[in-house]
């Protein structure tokens, strides 16, 4: 299957998103730890660790765009 942090980089890649690159929409992970909790704890992951600072965005709008349009959740493997 891979590791968690391939995982989520594969997910968020579907909707045009990389991991610490260089546009607006793309995530800044400051915590490395961030994969395991979005595979284990899913959406409520995703946000807490957002405000415990794990990572961030420049445009959090667009990121979330990307994120529904594309499906981006619903691709979230069942553990």
């Amino acid at each position: 299957m891979g590791s968690s942090k391939q995982i989520i980089a594969n997910m968020l890649a579907a909707g045009g998103i990389t991991i610490n690159g260089g546009n607006p929409w793309d995530m800044q992970v400051h915590n490395e730890k961030l994969y395991d909790r979005i595979l284990s704890d899913g959406s409520i992951g995703f946000g807490e660790s957002y405000m415990e600072g794990w990572w961030d965005c420049e445009n959090l709008d667009d990121l979330f765009f990307r994120i529904q349009y594309h499906r981006v959740d619903k691709m979230v493997p069942q553990i």
